[in-house]
């Protein structure tokens, strides 16, 4: 029997409306058709389906155009850059297909398989962003200052040129580090490349000769420890002699100085030959491939006449012996047989056309050919930059090994520099050269002095020859009130209102004591601001005295006069014994009588107050009390 049949009416009772709703809906549930059940749930997937390709498609397509201007920007760098070798580009170019392949078969792939695809895309980017980043374009040795302490030169100009670092060369001696190569660098290893435009290299010229270094006492000495030690230590400027003596044949029974002695000091050293000569014939030993040290040393050894030529040889190292006039093994019974051996200079050196090398090709060639190299830098926008400009051999000249060949290195296109100050532009200008020229105009917004603006802006370029014209300041425009005939305070209110500074000086006149009766500026007279207007006041008339009668002993009786004394900075000078002499020269009537004390300034009128702006006789005796610290 069904269970809904067996519940009983009281369990029917407590059946809820709501819940008899929900049993007509499941029944009419279970009388629904089947086709209309898969019609639903179809549609369902459907739009489930929709949903995921609109959100696949969404990080798909954008990924893709990024991917595809990534490869496209990888392979561009590496054919825009010239520095770019054959297999880079070649690498580049394979990249870029693979990667418009993988464009193609990622959107018309299963759309259920798309999450494969956005992972291996963003591999794909992280590959690509890693190309464009190691392009030889932006090399720059990881952005940082490499040690290259030990390394040769050749290495340092290889990176320069990478990264547009200019190279600046300085050598030394050093007995630790192998010639021609870096000692040390202005910059710090691991330094970052930013705002470094600029590296100074120290090169090894070999070891110091004017190195201190301690020689013994070598008295006794064999001749093969003498030479062991001479070349060990690098001396340079070692005399040798061999005397009769009771000592030992071949050792040193002289010496003419020991202890602290610098490699190229003069070293004497006297060897025994024993008591007589015993050896009456000599067979001649090989001397190719010897210092020019020792076969002197052997010579004299021997009591052998000989004397040294020299020529150049590409096999045999400079200053080693090439061949000898008489053969090795030859025996020689006549001591007056001169021997010539022959000093190599090293190979002949030809001088390149200089002109079309590169400063990295020309530091190679000195290096290669043992020469030195000395850089200076120049502007020319006709020469490539890094190419020589210049060199103080020309084409075709024969030079030895460690001769210094000095080259002049382009620069290329001289760009006006942001310039800070007038004392920068003057700092630069001087360095490479620059021909300029100063205007002055009036300005109410530059102060007098400062740059108002340079015919070139930053970053403009420079031709050869070119002529920067700055505009120079003179401050704001004023003009020069007339104060003729004004009292002295008037002119100095109406000087100062007009922006101009004054100084004032006195001179006797027909004119009312007191009035301006010069100014060292014509009135309308366009100047600066603070310009300096030179006033001149009237003393008053000068004073006459009665000219005494000859018949008559009595002194003429002095007639005094009233003035006003008027002190300004004019007439204030460092010197205290200059400011008495100014203020007497400016009241020539009236009788100064100067004293100096100790004060706080030089020159200083201590009593100012008593005398300034005040009216005294020309019959009393004014005094002047000065500060005097001398």
């Amino acid at each position: 029997m069904d269970k809904k049949e067996t519940l009983s009416d009281s369990e029917k009772k407590k059946k809820s409306p709501t819940n008899e709703k929900k049993d007509k809906e499941i029944e009419k549930t279970d009388f629904m058709n089947t086709s209309e059940l898969n019609r639903l749930i179809e549609e369902d997937w459907t739009h489930q389906k929709k949903s995921h390709k609109k959100i696949e498609h969404i990080l798909i397509y954008p990924l893709m155009l990024i991917i595809l201007i990534a490869a496209l920007t990888a392979f561009g760098l590496n054919i825009y850059n010239k520095e770019s070798t054959i297999p880079e580009i070649l690498t580049t170019l394979f990249l870029t297909i693979f990667t418009l392949f993988f464009i193609v078969i990622s959107i018309t792939y299963n759309q259920r398989k798309k999450k494969i695809i956005v992972v291996s895309s963003i591999f794909l980017l992280g590959f690509l962003l890693l190309s464009i980043n190691s392009s030889s374009l932006f090399k720059t040795s990881s952005y940082t200052t490499p040690n290259f302490s030990g390394k040769s030169i050749t290495e340092v100009m290889k990176w320069a040129s990478q990264n547009k670092i200019t190279i600046n060369q300085e050598y030394e001696y050093s007995d630790m580090v192998e010639e021609y190569s870096i000692i040390s660098q202005s910059i710090k290893a691991g330094s970052t490349l930013k705002d470094i435009d600029e590296l100074t290299v120290s090169i090894s010229e070999g070891p110091n000769p004017s190195k201190e270094i301690i020689v013994p006492n070598m008295i006794t000495w064999e001749a093969d420890k003498v030479l062991q030690f001479i070349q060990k230590n690098y001396l340079t400027n070692v005399e040798i002699e061999f005397v009769e003596s009771d000592k030992m044949k071949d050792t040193v029974i002289e010496q003419s100085s020991s202890g602290s002695l610098k490699r190229d000091d003069s070293l004497k050293l006297t060897f025994s030959y024993g008591e007589e000569e015993t050896e009456k014939e000599i067979t001649l030993i090989d001397f190719t491939n010897k210092s020019q040290f020792e076969v002197e040393f052997y010579m004299k050894q021997h009591q052998l006449k000989y004397s040294l030529e020299t020529e150049f040889d590409k096999e045999i190292k400079k200053g080693y012996a090439l061949h000898q006039s008489i053969a090795a093994g030859d025996v020689i019974s006549d001591k007056d047989t001169e021997i010539i051996v022959t000093i190599s200079k090293g190979p002949e050196i030809k001088v390149p056309d200089l002109s079309k090398y590169t400063m990295e090709e020309a530091t190679n060639w000195a290096i290669q050919n043992k020469l030195k190299i000395s850089f200076n830098n120049q502007y020319d926008d006709t020469i490539p930059e890094n190419h020589i400009i210049s060199a103080n051999y020309s084409e075709n000249d024969i030079i030895e090994q460690g001769t210094i060949v000095k080259l002049v290195i382009s620069r290329g296109n001289l760009k006006m520099p942001k310039v800070q100050s007038l004392n920068d532009f003057y700092e630069w200008a001087n360095k490479y050269n620059i021909v300029y020229e100063e205007k002055h105009e009036f300005s109410d917004t530059t102060p007098a002095g400062e740059v108002i603006s340079y015919s070139y802006k930053e970053g403009q370029v420079l031709n050869n020859n070119d002529t920067i014209i700055i505009t120079i300041s003179d401050g704001v425009k004023k003009t020069v009130p007339n104060v003729i005939g004004l009292s002295r305070k008037e002119a100095i209110s109406k000087i100062e209102a007009n922006g101009l500074r004054y100084n004032v000086t006195y001179r006797n006149s027909d004119e009312a004591e007191g009035k301006v009766i010069n100014q060292s500026l014509r009135s309308g007279s366009e100047v600066s601001s603070g310009t300096t207007v030179t006033i001149t006041v009237s003393s008053g008339k000068p004073v006459v005295q009665d000219t005494p009668k000859v018949e008559t002993p009595k002194e003429p009786e002095k007639k005094c006069e009233n003035v006003t004394v008027y002190f300004d900075q004019s007439h204030i000078k460092s010197d205290p014994k200059e400011t008495c002499s100014t203020i007497k020269s400016a009241y020539p009537s009236l009788n100064f009588v100067c004293k100096y004390e100790t004060g706080q300034t030089n020159g200083l009128l201590k009593n100012a107050s008593e005398i300034d702006d005040h009216t005294v006789s020309t019959c009393d005796t004014i005094t002047l009390i000065i500060v005097d610290n001398n």
